[in-house]
């Protein structure tokens, strides 16, 4: 399994398939998708930045205390959302080094099922709605370059190019 970057068509690729737990091992998927992010210094990865064809995520929440491993987020479905919107940093695996400022809701209620099959309602807050958001977004081939602006993304881009530049240089010498 490897991390796909930008730009790549499976990013803007809708991912429309539900998860078929017959056909696909949910279980070594998700570790493999877990890992991965664990390896990338991320709290969450969709299935599209992985080039899978499934509707799945994984994510790490920060804030929700029941939670602490991160999990898979099987066919996920929004049941409600806040109106109150929070606007923060926010960076995707998918786009190192990129980051925006984006304006999600506060809140939202999610539904899914788990590695087992099992529906699950979440109300996820704070960070961890914004994880989700994100991810779910992706699901949707949304990426969070779509939520803002052309100009400000563009000024993010070279902000970017910037820093990946800094950072060849170091690992140069």
């Amino acid at each position: 399994m490897e991390l796909l970057k930008a730009p790549n068509k499976w990013l803007d690729k809708k991912i429309e398939t539900e998860f078929d737990f017959d056909k696909l091992d949910a279980k070594q998927i998700s570790g493999e998708m877990a890992n991965l992010m664990m390896k990338n210094n991320g709290i969450g990865l969709a299935a599209n930045q992985v080039g899978l064809d499934a509707r799945i995520f994984v994510m790490r929440p920060l804030e929700h205390k029941e939670i602490t491993k991160p999990f898979a987020i099987i066919n996920p479905i929004i049941r409600e959302i806040s109106e109150e919107l929070i606007s923060e940093k926010e960076g995707c695996l998918s786009s190192p080094l990129l980051f925006l400022k984006i304006a999600r809701p506060a809140k939202v209620v999610a539904q899914f099922l788990d590695l087992d099959a099992k529906e699950c309602i979440i109300e996820f807050t704070g960070i961890d709605a914004r994880c989700f958001l994100h991810e779910y977004d992706h699901l949707e081939g949304i990426d969070f370059s779509h939520r803002t602006s052309r100009l400000k993304v563009d000024i993010a881009k070279t902000r970017q190019k910037k820093l990946l530049r800094k950072l060849r240089k170091s690992n140069n010498g």
